[in-house]
Formats: C-alpha cells, structure tokens, sequence
C-alpha cells in the first residue's frame, strides 16, 4: 500500500507522460539512463509529437559525470531499450511494447551536440497521454538510487490523478521499479536494498510522504 500526503510544491521541472513512468523495462535501465532519457524528452517536448531531429548539448546530459563515454553508452542502451505498457485493444487487455530512442548522431568533442529522434510509435504513444506526473529536476539529480528515482515518477503520477493508496502485488512493483528478474528475489532482500532506501530517499529529497506498507496472507507478502 502505497499513501502520499502533498506537502508543498517548490522547484520547477518538466512533465512526463503517464505512459512512460508505469512501464516494463525489458531492458533493466540504471538511474543514469533514467536521468537522460527524462533530459531527452523534457528537451524536446514542445515538439515530442512531431517527425523531427532533436539537438542538446553533451553537457546538459553530463551531470556530475566526468567525460562522455558514459553519455555514449546510454544513447546506445536507449536505442536497444524496450518498454512494456499496458492498453486495451477492442475493449480486451494488452500489451504494447516500445522502443525507446530512434536514430542518433553525435560529435565526439566534450562540448559536442546530439542529434535524435523519438520512434513513431513512442511519438504517438506521447501525443495521446492524457495523464501526466510532473519530475522536479533538482529531486531528480539527486536521487543515489535508480530505484528511488522510479518510486518518485510512480507516485508523482498518482499524486496529479488524486490517488492516495493503492496496492500492488510483489511482481507488479518489483516490474516497475525496474528490478532486474534475478536479483533481489526474497523479499526481505528486495524490501531492505530496494523498497526501503527507494521510500528513505523519496520522502529526504522530494515534497511528499510515502508509507510502503507489507501486507501478508499466511506467510506471503
């Protein structure tokens, strides 16, 4: 069960549509690659739904990183990455999977720029969001943990649609968290290395506060 109390709204940010934020990675992401995806997208939004080339500086992706092999090697993942989202076809569920960044080109100065595109099919997925959750920059950059980072988008989504609790099954959130199939697989590992730090760190650096709590039938969370 997830509840989060508003507090106060401070620093500026960019917004992100819902369609983005309760995903599947197919392709685990860490919290860099998050960061630049988000970067990307806040870059090109007031013109993320048309058919056009992209430019941003290296350095407005570089952060705190030294060089830009790192920068490199993220553009390269983003365009292998795929996303699972949730849709209806005819009424019935399903499952829509998306490619995250389409083709790229780039320098290889440090104060070089990047030339991209968003795939067709993301682009339309964008273009028909109707729910959006607003990411704070400064939180963002600020988050040690990618965990923590996917947690914020989570609940800030929520927070604009008015939801206060909601309850996930173990698979759901381990899935939307991005937590790799093979690692943390008890519980109890994925509570103290993912859930707890993910929760300490979104209630330290944002305006909100969350209460994750277990609930369990017989022995099963």
């Amino acid at each position: 069960v997830i509840k989060t109390t508003d507090i106060q709204r401070t620093a500026t940010g960019f917004i992100k549509p819902s369609e983005l934020i309760d995903v599947y990675e197919v392709s685990p992401l860490t919290l860099t690659d998050r960061r630049i995806f988000n970067e990307l997208i806040a870059n090109a939004w007031e013109s993320i739904s048309e058919d056009k080339e992209h430019t941003i500086s290296k350095a407005a992706l570089k952060g705190s990183m030294k060089g830009n092999e790192r920068i490199e090697d993220t553009i390269r993942k983003l365009m292998g990455a795929i996303v699972e989202t949730k849709i209806t076809i005819n009424g019935e569920p399903a499952t829509e999977r998306v490619q995250l960044l389409g083709y790229n080109k780039s320098g290889n100065q440090n104060d070089g720029l990047l030339y991209y595109r968003f795939p067709a099919e993301l682009r339309r997925l964008i273009a028909n969001s109707n729910i959006w959750a607003k990411i704070e920059r400064d939180v963002m950059f600020a988050f040690t943990s990618k965990y923590a980072l996917a947690l914020y988008e989570i609940v800030q989504k929520r927070r604009n649609l008015r939801i206060q609790r909601e309850k996930f099954s173990i698979d759901e959130i381990r899935r939307l968290l991005g937590v790799p199939p093979k690692k943390l697989k008890l519980f109890g590992d994925l509570n103290k290395y993912a859930l707890k730090k993910a929760v300490d760190e979104v209630n330290a650096l944002s305006d909100m506060d969350i209460l994750m709590v277990p609930l369990k039938r017989g022995r099963k969370v």
